[in-house]
């Protein structure tokens, strides 16, 4: 029956007084001043009416005041009345402003399925019981700014069709549900405070969504939530939990300086622009494993104390930023980084010993080489850059044992090119063709091992001789200990 409802007042119907009732009832029509005073001297109960002229309460109401499955055709005015009594307004439509600011409902307080089709103001508000809106409709604005809800508050399966306003609202008690709410308008939560578990899972924010500099104390739920704006959490504090799995951020995720005390999990996600996560306190283990990141992912200055980024996957033209992070625990394999890192000293040499730190030699010696090979590329032309560029052709840095080999092959090599050209050993002159090379390598082969003194080297070759058998020297201990180096990790 809402659809109904709602589809009605989207092509501008006009209002039919059976809506949205069952044809069975006959709605009587009431004034506002007659439920003005029942309400002032008597519990005011009404079922099925339509409430015709403007109703201002201005009077705190000790009595109970239920109006249920009615229609109000005027403006509502409660501004700063204090409710004794259970106040009930269930499935009835407001269908001008609602006004309720700087109300009090000292008990139970129950919009649920109720519809506001102009605006609905509940600024500086407070529900020491309870306030019920599942199901609500909410076509206007909706403005909940510096609202207490000291027990509970629950909007499940409301609908914002336009600016949701909650900011500086505190929500205490036992939770705040917003599960499968629609926000086809803005949000805004920032400024406020959680101190029950609070829940948006399967809500869809459609436009911009700000929770900037909330704070949630005992736990927060955003499981499977499409953030289809801009999704602002900057400066908010996690105490608890925060579950983000299998959200949903079309637009920019912004974190940057939130503090997570507690286990994060972002995992399943996907954030098809930016997310920004420069700053945070990553204080407890963080699951960020499987998500997609089609945008950059930005980590700069964060503090990770254990992240779990495995089998996350990354966007062409995506990079991952981790300039001054302080890194302690990033577990997530080198290959599925390496191309997407932006270049920063401190960020290689954090994550060269988080990978030692973690066991993963392997990944520490590849991230160990890469870090120099950028930093050489760095450099300018100088006996800096040339000695790096030695140990690049040498050794790979360190971490590449194969490469002494390589480089003996090719000092072998080029040595048998000279001694065959110039006939540099004895006899040479009477051996020609493929054995004359032959012959020439194996000479030099004999020399790059140091024992070119007993082969019949001629003139100046004696010393090219002695020459080959050093660089050969130095070639295998820097292999030996290149080696070493690996098997001992």
């Amino acid at each position: 029956m809402l659809v109904v409802i709602l589809t009605a007042v989207a092509n501008g119907a006009a209002w039919d007084d059976s809506f949205p009732f069952s044809e069975s009832f006959q709605l009587k029509e009431i004034s506002a001043q007659e439920v003005m005073t029942n309400a002032n001297n008597s519990p005011a109960v009404y079922d099925h009416v339509i409430i015709k002229g403007d109703l201002f309460l201005d009077k705190d109401q000790e009595h109970p005041l239920r109006i249920t499955n009615s229609v109000f055709r005027n403006n509502v005015s409660c501004k700063g009345v204090t409710f004794y009594g259970d106040v009930n307004f269930e499935n009835t439509t407001f269908q001008r402003n609602a006004i309720f600011n700087e109300t009090k409902f000292l008990t139970a307080a129950n919009f649920n399925a109720t519809r506001f089709l102009g605006e609905a103001t509940f600024n500086m508000s407070r529900f020491p019981d309870s306030g019920n809106f599942d199901f609500a409709y909410f076509n206007g604005v909706a403005d909940f700014e510096s609202v207490w809800f000291d027990k509970f508050a629950t909007f499940y399966n409301a609908t914002f069709m336009k600016d949701a306003q909650f900011a500086f609202s505190e929500f205490n008690g036992a939770y705040a549900n917003f599960e499968l709410t629609r926000f086809i308008g803005g949000i805004y939560f920032y400024g406020s405070l959680f101190n029950s578990y609070c829940t948006f899972s399967d809500a869809w924010l459609q436009e911009n969504a700000d929770f900037h500099a909330t704070k949630y104390s005992n736990g927060v739920g955003f499981f499977h939530t499409q953030f289809s704006g801009k999704a602002n959490f900057a400066r908010s504090r996690f105490i608890a939990d925060s579950i983000f799995s299998q959200a949903n951020f079309n637009d920019m995720a912004i974190f940057s300086n939130v503090n997570f005390d507690g286990p994060v999990f972002f995992n399943d996600s996907v954030f098809c622009s930016d997310a920004n996560f420069d700053n945070a306190q990553f204080q407890a283990p963080t699951d960020i494993s499987y998500a997609a990141f089609k945008g950059d992912l930005k980590m700069n200055s964060t503090k990770i104390t254990r992240m779990l980024l495995d089998g996350s996957a990354f966007g062409n033209g995506s990079r991952l930023y981790l300039a001054k992070a302080d890194i302690n625990r990033l577990i997530v394999s080198w290959s599925q980084i390496k191309d997407i890192l932006s270049f920063d000293t401190a960020a290689y040499l954090s994550l060269i010993k988080n990978y030692k730190d973690l066991g993963q030699s392997n990944d520490a010696n590849e991230c160990y080489y890469e870090y120099r090979y950028l930093n050489q590329a760095s450099k300018p032309i100088g006996f800096s850059k040339f000695l790096d560029t030695v140990a690049w052709l040498t050794c790979g840095y360190g971490v590449r044992p194969h490469y002494a080999l390589f480089c003996g092959m090719v000092i072998i090599l080029i040595f048998s090119l000279i001694y065959w050209a110039g006939r540099g050993v004895e006899g040479f002159h009477d051996i020609h063709g493929h054995q004359l090379m032959v012959a020439s390598l194996f000479y030099s082969t004999i020399a790059f091992t140091a024992n070119s003194k007993g082969l019949p080297l001629r003139g100046r070759y004696k010393y090219l001789g002695i020459a080959e058998g050093i660089v050969g020297w130095l070639l295998m201990a820097l292999f030996l200990v290149t080696l070493g180096r690996l098997i001992i990790g």
